[in-house]
């Protein structure tokens, strides 16, 4: 008599924003094997098997993805983080559900993204690929001032600068095309109004709608999400035309199968898109934020149908109306002497998780990109000034000090 073989999936990054997917697979059973550049990688704890393997060496995950198929039983790929690219091609090199790899690269790479839905009219702001300052001042001439000069396959706003001047494009160039792996950048048209985090899964030929968060920014000329209110407040008009976008963009972009995260501003002009991966979101958004305001899990529903199972409505159905709010503390720059108060404000009524990735004699860098973050405190209530209340006296219990630089 033999037995079954357990089940495996590769999860692809291992972060702090990684741990809820790693626990909801081995929750379901599955034997998680986890990759991370970084040996210290937290979710390597929680993990069957830990390989140190960047995210986005792409041929280096077929490969072992190939080699290792058989002894694992490798039944399916997760996106841990903005990895779209690197899933795709282990699913597509494994015959595993998911998406075509060109569709991977199209979500990927803000380029791309922008050529098919400015061509099939798609609402979002002008913008185009350049890669010298006459191409990026071309462009300008047609976006005009303030524009905003971006990565293009890079996330957490790395590279991004909002400019309101010809004086500021060539540091706002140099920067964006450092951050991206084609050495190129995107220069857009700059547009105002209202943010929000789009969660929506597709599944045969149907978009699900998940849930909707509003952002909240700070740090301009640079774009570091400081909060979010989950879900959004918007009303259900507002809610439905944006929703009619995202649609229209993942058809565009080709995504016919699993998560299609947008991020959206609603302008005088109407809902427009300006980015869509193809992965949940992150900011923990999906992880936290979503499952303690409504009760979806839309980890474990994306989980599953990776698995090549049925989607699961129940999942992602809200089964509780609250509102959840994911804030951060900002110190000022330099090197933190001392952390105080994180456990006491964990034990605050309200406070569902404070989240802290830096340590004493680590250095506190300028906030110039959303990765320079590293202190979150997420609170939960019937509504946003509950949430927000609770976040305040967290907020005053935690003191984080720094020795300027």
């Amino acid at each position: 008599m033999t037995t079954q073989q357990q089940e495996s999936i590769l999860i692809v990054s291992a972060g702090m924003m990684q741990i809820p997917a790693i626990k909801t697979a081995k929750a379901l059973g599955l034997r998680v094997v986890a990759t991370d550049r970084s040996a210290d990688a937290p979710g390597f704890a929680l993990c069957d098997e830990a390989v140190v393997l960047d995210s986005k060496d792409v041929d280096g995950h077929v490969r072992f993805a190939l080699a290792e198929r058989d002894r694992l039983n490798l039944r399916a790929a997760f996106a841990g983080s903005d990895i779209a690219v690197t899933v795709a091609a282990v699913t597509n090199a494994l015959g595993l559900p998911g998406i075509p790899l060109d569709v991977a690269q199209r979500s990927n790479n803000k380029g791309l993204m922008k050529e098919r839905w400015l061509r099939d009219n798609i609402p979002t702001p002008f913008g185009a690929e350049v890669q010298t300052l006459e191409e990026a001042r071309q462009v300008l001439r047609r976006t005009g001032f303030p524009a905003i000069v971006k990565a293009v396959d890079n996330a957490a706003s790395r590279g991004s600068m909002k400019i309101e001047s010809d004086a500021e494009l060539p540091q706002a160039l140099e920067q964006a095309r450092a951050a991206s792996r084609t050495g190129t950048a995107i220069v857009e048209e700059y547009v105002v109004g209202a943010e929000q985090s789009v969660e929506t899964i597709v599944w045969q030929g149907r978009h699900y709608h998940v849930g909707m968060a509003d952002r909240e920014f700070g740090y301009h000329p640079f774009h570091i999400e400081t909060a979010h209110v989950d879900p959004s407040l918007l009303g259900s008009d507002a809610q439905r035309r944006i929703y009619d976008v995202v649609d229209a963009a993942a058809d565009s972009l080709g995504i016919d199968f699993g998560p299609a995260k947008a991020d959206m501003i609603m302008t005088a002009r109407g809902p427009m898109i300006l980015e869509m991966p193809a992965r949940l979101s992150g900011g923990f958004h999906s992880q936290y934020t979503t499952p303690l305001s409504t009760g979806q899990d839309p980890i474990r529903a994306v989980m599953e149908i990776s698995l090549g199972r049925p989607l699961d409505e129940s999942l992602i159905r809200p089964r509780q109306h609250r509102t959840a709010v994911c804030a951060g503390i900002f110190p000022p720059p330099g090197r933190i002497r001392a952390i105080h108060g994180v456990e006491e404000a964990r034990a605050l009524p309200g406070i569902e998780q404070v989240i802290v990735t830096r340590k004493p004699g680590d250095a506190v860098t300028d906030y110039i990109d959303n990765g320079c973050r590293f202190c979150w405190v997420i609170g939960v209530g019937d509504d946003k000034a509950q949430a927000l209340a609770a976040i305040e006296r967290a907020r005053a219990t935690i003191r984080i000090e720094v020795d300027p630089a």
